[in-house]
This record gives structure tokens, sequence and C-alpha cells, in this order.
């Protein structure tokens, strides 16, 4: 039975209140000890100047699989996430077929044990075709397998349907992941609505989209005791509705998306209408986005997650208003929310230890626990640039950035996934 040890690095981890310089010895997949004169190892992994913490959960990719491979596959971006420190990642159910019934949820998951390099979790669609219209099996779906149920980054406008759906997954106790929008005034904007839209000249979404929605499912989650989780808050107000939902113990958590703790709408006119800047939901304001941080830090939201959505240069290369939102994610969300933050003990939070505990998963560095680490580089910056990317896509608004935390190493289930060259 094979060891390795990490060597030298500063052990960050906040699930286990660790912040001290340590090595790490693992094996047979799991931190067998921490501390300092450990003894040999059959293998060694020189950490110095690094961090040794966690590794990173994703509540929101969509892997392309199945049916739009040309944008994603298993396999690119299992190799993307681990590229991002990720070793867990939820996989969107917005698929072609959609991830629907037990039998797509069954066979994704067995393939994603072949075809991926790190933990690919299916989350199982919320209503048929994720149409927002007839409920899907839940409860099949649930034990063929599904983690969480989902509508994907569509809506479900019907409040009938929505009150159904919350009361049939309850039962099951898995988390039902929605986004909190309004599909009417989403239908004619292409990006935030306020003093940068109007010097941009594009119509825009009014931060009141998102909020009504949030007031709505908190409505939902207090009625049907359903534990809802709204994925990609980015509105002030939407995360003080949610602080009062929590604190009045309504069974709702939410999280937003990486880059929209580092970037505004003043990027859409900083980079000359760059369709990677449209995203949806759209990027806020200043004031939101430290709404978002105080919220991460205060624990209102539990987290950030990568809202990886692959889109090629057909859905991009239009007219801003046109172009299909998403931006990748996996790849740059560690270093988005380091950046955004200036705090890695609160990125390391936000996309580790929040979003596992929504999952159920354990991630610690101690003794005991299952090797799930990444090992992030303490000092210094890397540049982004979209050609290395791991995923078959390169939509991002961050080409050409500096940032800091670029991951060095990615350890899933004890063995090293991914390093830089």
């Amino acid at each position: 039975m094979s060891t390795l040890k990490l060597e030298g690095g500063r052990v960050l981890c906040p699930a286990s209140g660790r912040d001290e310089r340590a090595d790490v010895l693992i094996r047979d997949g799991r931190v067998q000890a921490v501390g300092a004169g450990l003894g040999p190892a059959d293998e060694h992994l020189d950490c110095s100047g690094a961090v040794v913490c966690p590794a990173l959960v994703d509540l929101d990719a969509e892997l392309g699989d199945p049916g739009i491979t040309w944008r994603e596959t298993l396999e690119t971006g299992s190799r993307a996430a681990a590229a991002g420190g990720f070793t867990a990642v939820l996989a969107s159910p917005a698929t072609d077929p959609t991830v629907d019934d037990a039998a797509i949820v069954r066979e994704l998951a067995s393939r994603a044990k072949d075809e991926a390099c790190i933990e690919v979790l299916v989350a199982g669609g919320l209503t048929q075709g994720l149409r927002g219209e007839e409920l899907a099996e839940l409860g099949l779906m649930a034990e063929a397998g599904a983690v969480a149920f989902s509508n994907g980054d569509r809506l479900v406008p019907d409040s009938l349907v929505l009150r159904n759906a919350l009361l049939y997954a309850r039962p099951f106790g898995l988390p039902v992941l929605l986004r909190a929008g309004e599909e009417a005034l989403e239908s004619v904007a292409s990006m935030h609505e306020g003093p940068a839209s109007l010097l941009a000249g594009l119509r825009g979404l009014p931060a009141a989209a998102e909020e009504l929605a949030v007031a709505r499912l908190i409505s939902m989650a207090r009625y049907t005791g359903a534990h809802i989780h709204i994925l990609g808050i980015t509105a002030a107000l939407a995360v003080a509705w949610l602080r009062r939902a929590r604190q009045e113990g309504v069974p709702i958590t939410g999280t937003t998306i990486a880059l929209h703790t580092l970037l505004t709408d003043q990027a859409v006119l900083d980079s000359c209408y760059d369709s990677n800047t449209r995203l949806l939901p759209p990027l806020r304001e200043e004031s939101d986005r430290r709404a978002v941080l105080d919220a991460l830090r205060d624990g209102t939201l539990l987290g950030a997650s990568s809202g990886h959505r692959p889109r090629t240069l057909v859905d991009k290369e239009l007219e801003f208003s046109h172009a299909r939102p998403g931006a990748v994610g996996l790849e740059t969300a560690l270093a988005c929310v380091l950046a955004g933050s200036g705090d890695l003990s609160v990125a390391i939070r936000a996309l580790s230890t929040g979003p596992a505990r929504l999952l159920g998963l354990d991630r610690r560095v101690a003794e005991g626990a299952p090797a799930e680490l990444a090992v992030v580089e303490g000092e210094g910056t890397w540049t982004v640039d979209p050609v290395r990317f791991h995923s078959k896509c390169r939509n991002t608004p961050l080409t050409g950035r500096s940032l800091p935390g670029r991951v060095r190493h990615t350890l899933h289930q004890g063995r090293v996934v991914h390093s830089v060259l």
C-alpha cells in the first residue's frame, strides 16, 4: 500500500480550522496524518510556497453529455474541473436529451466513472424536458442515483407546477436547485439595467427580475418545506431577502457565480461589447458585487458555483444582443473569488466547504478524511489564456487578465489528477 506525502505547504482548511505549516500524508485514498515529522513515504509532492486545501465542489456546470458534446464532454469537462481544483461536479440536466428520467441518470453516472477523471454527480431534471410544464419522475431518478433535482438554467414560471414539484421532491430529502429569474423580462434584455446599459445603448434586465423570483422561491420553500437552493444570486436586494429568510428558518440556501464576485457590468463597456461578457444572470453593479461578497463572508450565501456554460464561436461571434449568454468557469472560479474577495479562506469556503455541505460530501484536510485536495500557489499571478484551457470551449471574459491562485495540483481519491507542467 503506497503512501504519498505533500511536503512544505501551508495547510488551510476552514472546515477543520487548520491554518498551519504542515505535511500531509496520504494512504489508500485518505489522509492518514497532518503535521510535522510524519516519517517516510513512497512518493513526495513538493508544496513549498503553496497552500494545501480541500478540493473544490461545483454545483452548476453544463458538461454537454448527452447530446451536446461539441461544447463539452465528460472527459474534457472533468479535466477542466480538475485544472480548476475541483474533484466533484454536479452536472446540470440541461443536455439533449435532458437528464429527466432514471435510465439517463443511471447511464450518465455509470459512464462518468469511466470517462471522467473526477467525481461527476448527477442532478435529475425537475420537469420533463426542463420545460416547466410536467413533473419528471423524481422518485425513480433518486433511486437511480441523482443527488439533487434541478431545472438547469431554465425557469419554472407556473407556480402550480413548482408547488407540486417541491411537494413531490420533499420526501426524498434532496435539494432542489433553481435559478431565480423572470422570463418576460429576460427575453428582451442582454445586460444588467443601469447606467452602464444606458451608455452602452443596450436593453437592460433589471435586478427586480431576480428579486421578484427570489421572493417567490422563499415563499414556496416556506410553504412546502422543501429545501430550495437558488443558483446564481447576484443582486443586493435578493441577498438581503435571502439573509432574512434564513434567519427565520426557511429551508432555503443560495450560491452566487464566481465571475460575479470579480466583474461588474462595466466590463461590457471596457471590453467594447465582447459577447463573452454576456451572461445570465447578467453582470451587475459594484454595489451588488460587494453585497454578494459580504454574503459569502457572513454565510448568508452557501458559496459560489462555476456557472460553467461552454459556448462555441457560432454561439458567441454575433452581435452582443444576439449572442448566447454564458462563459466557461471551471478553470477560473477559484481565481475569480480569490481576486474578488482578497481572502483565500473565503474562496475555499465558497467553493469547497459550503457546496460540499449541500451535497453531503466531506471536504477537510484532517486525519481520516478523503484525500480530496488542491494545492494552490500562495503568491504570484497567472495570465488567463483560453488556448490552454482543457474545456472544449474558450468563451471567457477574462482573457489576458492576471489573476492569483493558480492551482498547482489536484488530488482525487489520493491520486494526482492534475498538475501544472
